[in-house]
């Protein structure tokens, strides 16, 4: 059986973004930067029972970098190079509303996403695994875990999400909803590694042939939840014989915004832009499908 744990000393608000990185967002609320990180970090970590202050104040000292082989610039972060060595799951129905329609607690989801070789990061051309009956994105929040040696998920943190999917597929064959999300997901290459916030306003566009096509705006953060993520590891990781040492997992929270539920498909070329002003992360990618 493979239990959670959150870092010891969550809230610390220990953070760290590395040398040469192409970007730095803004930072968040509480005056913390996001961190690009690796895969070699993550098990580091995960293994270490320590605060991610004192662990990276281990790491890197004074000098506010990451050595030059833990470096990583850009892409999905914390993301293993051999496959099999991580996972991607989904919860849904998890937000008081979403596209501002209330959520009636008790309808509680759950998909399997993938391995982790699926998700891709800002910038990147959005493409499906297979012909897509009618694409859609969600807006949320991911959380990163990494399971140490004790076969323990040790979070790490937490990114904005583009959880794109075949919405079209789902409702229209309710019987194959598992098979509508095993598709790509969206994530910035920034995480956050301290606890979800209380509140964040977030929106999302879609752009087609140059002009707006569609817009919406939300809220995520613990405020908007209707279960905790701590219920939602501990639905997922309390299964034997499912997670093993050094295994990456990228668990979705849920949506507080949908252009499906908004009655938007996309089409080949859309422009799709999601933000969160809390964090200052945002990703844009061209869908093609």
């Amino acid at each position: 059986m493979t239990n959670s744990v959150d870092a010891p000393g969550e809230g610390a608000r220990s953070v760290l973004t590395l040398s040469g990185a192409s970007r730095t967002p803004a930072a968040g609320p509480s005056g913390a930067q996001p961190l690009s990180g690796t895969y070699e970090l993550a098990v580091a970590f995960a293994n270490s029972g320590s605060t991610w202050t004192d662990f990276l104040a281990g790491q890197v000292g004074d000098r506010n970098e990451v050595p030059c082989g833990t470096r990583q610039l850009e892409g999905v972060p914390f993301l293993p190079a051999s496959p099999g060595m991580s996972a991607v799951y989904s919860f849904g129905y998890t937000h008081t509303s979403v596209n501002d329609t209330k959520v009636e607690k008790g309808k509680l989801d759950f998909y399997h996403k993938g391995p982790g070789e699926l998700l891709i990061t800002d910038g990147e051309p959005l493409v499906g695994t297979s012909l897509v009956v009618g694409g859609g994105i969600e807006v949320e929040y991911c959380a990163i875990y990494c399971v140490n040696e004790r076969g323990e998920a040790v979070y790490l943190g937490h990114t904005l999400a583009n959880d794109f999917s075949d919405a079209g597929l789902r409702h229209a064959h309710r019987n194959l909803a598992n098979l509508s999300k095993l598709h790509p997901s969206v994530l910035s290459p920034e995480v956050i590694l301290e606890d979800l916030p209380a509140s964040s306003a977030v929106g999302a566009t879609v752009e087609r042939d140059g002009s707006l096509l569609w817009e919406r705006k939300g809220e995520l953060g613990t405020q908007a939840l209707l279960y905790s993520r701590r219920l939602m590891e501990r639905l997922l990781f309390r299964r034997s014989g499912v997670f093993h040492p050094g295994m990456v997992v990228y668990l979705l929270l849920g949506s507080c915004i949908s252009s499906h539920k908004d009655g938007v498909e996309l089409r080949d070329g859309d422009l799709v832009t999601i933000r969160d002003s809390g964090s200052g992360l945002s990703l844009t990618n061209h869908f093609h499908g």
